[in-house]
């Protein structure tokens, strides 16, 4: 009897073993494939068993994102991850053919005989994960909302994506608004959305989003980052969030940053949930 294994990017759909379980959250891969079987390796992945969750930015930069986006897919059964601003920046290039630009990665991508099943896959990532004992989300949680808000907004951005998107990925990207109003028309609600859970680092005191300051402290007045305005008592349970390499690995009650910079020769690094265990390779 001949058995035919699945490709890379075949689906492999498992009954995992609930009893023995254990939950990851990984930090930014951004095409490191490499480093993700590394990883895989050293937390002894069983895919019978285990669940990943990835904080976004699966591609683009590391030269492997094709080879990233097969593995997690293939995976999908155990593996989930929430769209991160570079996810988006693949999806607009995709739904819309005339922005495509010289990057290879993307291209390699494109020219693959399973992107549409990929492409697919990745439009209908959610923007955050919520779990009995954390939240996810790429960039963090905007503070300047409850947290029922927080979902409820999160939840409507990603149901327009994936019903239109060109249409609201034509629109995505912009600096404005910088601050929530409600009297802001659906696109640009959609856009301050986006902004704030795929690329927010540094706010103002009145809740704006700045986009110019990317290391791990700004000496420009009236800017904190987005976690220091959050409200005591405002989650009762661990967020996760990534995108911002050049904070590093940040860990202050319940708030975690897990993007240590691995596409910039830094960690990729992983996080045990049952007991907050932290797990790098560099």
């Amino acid at each position: 009897m001949t058995v035919t294994k699945p490709v890379a990017w075949q689906r492999i759909d498992v009954v995992t073993d609930v009893s023995k379980m254990a939950d990851y959250v990984i930090g930014d891969v951004q095409g490191c494939y490499d480093a993700l079987m590394a990883l895989r390796k050293k937390i002894n992945f069983n895919i019978d068993r285990d669940r990943l969750y990835f904080l976004g930015d699966l591609v683009n930069r590391g030269g492997q994102s094709l080879a990233v986006l097969r593995w997690v897919y293939a995976r999908q059964a155990n593996c989930q991850s929430v769209l991160g601003n570079h996810d988006l920046s693949l999806l607009y290039r995709y739904h819309l053919p005339k922005k495509r630009s010289k990057n290879a990665e993307f291209k390699a991508i494109f020219e693959a005989p399973d992107h549409t099943l990929l492409m697919n896959w990745l439009l209908h990532c959610p923007l955050i994960i919520d779990l009995p004992n954390a939240l996810l989300s790429h960039a963090g949680l905007y503070p300047f909302w409850d947290f029922d808000t927080f979902k409820q907004r999160a939840a409507w951005a990603a149901q327009k994506l994936h019903r239109k998107p060109i249409k609201y990925l034509r629109n995505m990207y912009g600096d404005y608004p910088e601050a929530w109003q409600d009297d802001l028309n659906k696109v640009e609600q959609w856009r301050f959305i986006i902004n704030s859970l795929t690329r927010m680092r540094f706010l103002d005191t009145a809740g704006g989003l700045n986009f110019t300051e990317k290391m791990a402290t700004t000496k420009k007045p009236g800017l904190k980052p987005w976690f220091e305005y959050l409200p005591e008592n405002h989650i009762n349970k661990p967020l996760y969030f990534g995108h911002w390499s050049t904070l590093g690995l940040y860990q202050k009650g319940l708030v975690n940053g897990l993007d240590s910079g691995c596409v910039w020769g830094g960690a990729l690094t992983a996080v045990r949930l049952d007991d907050q265990q932290v797990i790098q390779v560099s």
